[in-house]
């Protein structure tokens, strides 16, 4: 992770004043302090360690992560279609690459993923799709919510700049990550004021915004590990999906 740099602190002093013959009783004008120019480079310098530690922390707490479980509610704002779409449901993550995400709100879906392969499973449909998980990530841009990311902050704060606000009076911390190359968008983490852990996240990609929350959070737990392996049931048509 790479350190803001610190501004450099200037300080800028006027001449001092002479007293005047002609007007002693002016001489006490002359204990006046001399005129500082208040250098604004101190609460930059400030303003990047705060950052700086913010972003570290950040990345501790994901370097102790083992395991996650967790609920999360989900919103999808298609603003320029002026279309919402809400989504509950919950997540069970392993370190490194085990990740389980099940929607019960507005359909069921059913996401299992090793990171090399990816399962999505829709009940309803009777349809479940197998494909590579890097082939499916370039092709959902816009369901980078922020959630897919424990374990790998360390990588996301160095592919991104980072700015970084909050943290008075025990409010949350936010921290909004932009790009440095390739395509636009805005990622806002929403930050416990207390162990830095992410509790929420808001994905800006063209006009699509994905607000993301999580709750009921349990950190580290035994997580029994047949709930990322998948067997499409009986009856289920699979479409797999292979890079061309």
């Amino acid at each position: 992770m790479n350190k803001l740099m610190t501004a450099v602190l200037l300080l800028a002093l006027a001449p001092a004043a002479y007293p005047q013959k002609a007007a002693p009783k002016k001489a006490p004008a002359a204990k006046t302090k001399p005129a500082v120019t208040v250098s604004t480079a101190a609460p930059a310098a400030r303003e990047a360690d705060r950052s700086a530690e913010v972003l570290a922390k950040l990345k501790a707490w994901d370097d102790k992560l083992e395991s996650l479980s967790a609920d999360f509610t989900q919103e999808v704002n298609f603003r320029e279609a002026g279309l919402k779409q809400r989504v509950e449901g919950s997540l069970r993550y392993v370190k490194p690459n085990l990740l389980r995400i099940e929607h019960v709100k507005p359909a069921r879906q059913i996401v299992v993923t090793d990171k090399s392969l990816i399962w999505i499973y829709k009940p309803e449909d009777k349809q479940a799709v197998r494909t590579g998980w890097e082939d499916w990530r370039r092709t959902q841009d816009q369901n980078f919510s922020g959630i897919l990311d424990f374990g790998d902050y360390a990588s996301l704060t160095a592919k991104n700049n980072a700015a970084v606000s909050g943290g008075k009076d025990g409010k949350p911390w936010k921290v909004v990550f932009t790009p440095k190359s390739g395509a636009a968008y805005r990622l806002t983490l929403t930050l416990s004021p207390e162990d830095y852990f992410p509790t929420g996240a808001e994905l800006l990609v063209d006009d699509t915004l994905i607000t993301t929350e999580l709750k009921s959070v349990e950190r580290n737990g035994k997580i029994d590990e047949a709930v990322f392996r998948f067997s499409p049931p009986k009856g289920v048509e699979v479409l797999e999906f292979k890079k061309q």
